[in-house]
């Protein structure tokens, strides 16, 4: 590791991007825990400083990648994975995608513990405290995807080797390359995505490494605290990526009639405690501006994925699920499937199925 650190790290004039080649070793050294926790420090920081090229990034995915556990593969399903930071915020990106998995368009969503330097809620906390059980085996895990059309993946146990490096990422205290690793990783090979970033510059770094990720569209989003979320107090700039291209489009809510003022930081309890009054059909008028958040996100990834014909018939349908309250059904049924599958599998631990961590 020390030749990449001096490599990387030599200065501004002498500096150089790696090849392929090279950042694939690099990564290599540090997925297979061949380097210290200082040496993994100065090589993310320096990259991070240099900034990543695409061939650097594209190296990070394939080989943290080829350590994560083979998942079968879900094509049609969308992946969601959420800000490596959490959420300080509404986390919108949840009850939509209960409401989407009511309707059969799958959803994975994935993330670990929150990080530096906003470490708001993380989803997988959120989860945890609604009653998911997290330590399934694969066969459980599938198994429920296949029923529910809705997982969870927490990426440290996901990736053993990103778990890792959770405290040499805490203790830096800023996005590295892992950031994007983490987004893009997709375990079940999706070909739909959706993904937040913090700058509209940020945008241009994933456009040559999204469609060699195996993602065929693709969705970027500039929304609320570099998640998925879009806002609707505000216009959104967001980038489509297909294998015909790619464009950029400018999110405007006022002109579906969708309007609010803007979302106050949550504690975790009151994030949990708005999402159980919304998924479970509440209408008051105090609920307004976060209950308007889910209709507007959900319907847009209706129809940016072609399960309605429009944007108001997505609008329509998501206000529909609600009021049905088909999403709060979803969360049940994900709770109780998970808790029986986890008293199962520890009543009969025959070994026969890989554990997720």
């Amino acid at each position: 590791m020390k030749k990449w650190i001096q490599a990387i790290g030599a200065g501004q004039d002498n500096s150089r991007d790696f090849t392929y080649e090279e950042a694939v070793e690099a990564a290599n050294d540090i997925a297979r825990g061949d380097s210290t926790d200082a040496q993994c420090a100065a090589f993310l920081m320096a990259l991070c400083m240099k900034g990543e090229s695409s061939e650097e990034l594209m190296a990070f995915i394939d080989v943290f990648r080829s350590y994560s556990l083979p998942y079968h593969a879900c094509a049609d399903s969308l992946n969601c994975a959420g800000p490596a930071e959490g959420r300080q915020y509404f986390p919108i990106t949840l009850p939509v995608s209960l409401l989407l998995a009511s309707v059969g368009f799958t959803q994975i969503l994935q993330g670990g513990d929150s990080l530096p330097p906003r470490q708001g809620s993380a989803m997988k906390d959120i989860l945890e405290s609604f009653g998911v059980a997290m330590n399934l085996s694969m066969k459980a895990w599938e198994t429920m995807l296949f029923h529910l059309h809705i997982g969870f993946l927490p990426t440290e146990q996901l990736c053993p080797p990103i778990y890792r490096l959770k405290h040499v990422r805490e203790q830096l205290g800023l996005p590295t390359v892992m950031n994007t690793v983490e987004k893009v990783i997709n375990p079940v090979r999706s070909l739909n995505l959706i993904i937040g970033v913090n700058r509209r510059k940020a945008m241009e770094s994933l456009l040559p490494i999204s469609l060699k990720s195996g993602f065929q569209h693709i969705y970027i989003i500039n929304g609320m605290e570099g998640s998925e979320d879009l806002p609707i107090y505000q216009n959104s700039t967001i980038r489509i990526v297909t294998p015909w291209g790619d464009e950029s489009r400018l999110v405007e809510p006022h002109k579906f009639g969708f309007s609010s003022e803007a979302l106050h930081p949550l504690r975790k309890e009151e994030q949990i405690s708005l999402i159980k009054r919304i998924i479970a059909g509440e209408h008051s008028e105090e609920l307004k501006r976060e209950r308007d958040h889910v209709i507007f996100n959900a319907g847009l990834r209706l129809a940016w994925f072609d399960k309605v014909g429009s944007y108001e018939e997505g609008f329509q349908l998501a206000e529909c699920l609600l009021q049905r309250k088909e999403a709060h059904k979803v969360m049940q049924r994900w709770i109780e499937q998970s808790h029986r599958w986890s008293l199962q599998e520890q009543q009969n631990p025959d070994g026969s199925s890989t554990q997720i961590g």
